[in-house]
């Protein structure tokens, strides 16, 4: 396996950005499927090296307390399924 790392003309910090830049032919990107998903749909984008994608970062909710109140609970409980179906389509996981 050998890394490159290419020289830089643009360093951005969010997907949004990434995706502008890609669509404006400045390079490849790497961003999470579901932040792109409609482009390749929409023949905007291509995958490149689809058989090499990265693995699937885990996601974490950060809170203070060990003890979890029932409005925190209820709060976690509400996003999950629509992140899941968010980054896994629809149906997933």
């Amino acid at each position: 396996m050998r890394t490159l790392s290419p020289p830089r003309r643009v360093t951005v910090n969010r997907a949004e950005s990434c995706i502008a830049c890609c669509l404006a032919g400045l390079g490849l990107i790497q961003v999470p499927a579901c932040d792109v998903r409609a482009h390749p749909e929409a023949g905007e984008l291509v995958a490149v090296l689809p058989d090499h994608a990265a693995p699937p970062m885990p996601l974490a909710f950060v809170y203070p307390h060990r003890h979890l109140s029932r409005r925190l609970r209820t709060f976690l409980d509400w996003p999950v399924p629509l992140l899941r179906a968010r980054v896994l389509g629809a149906g997933g996981g």
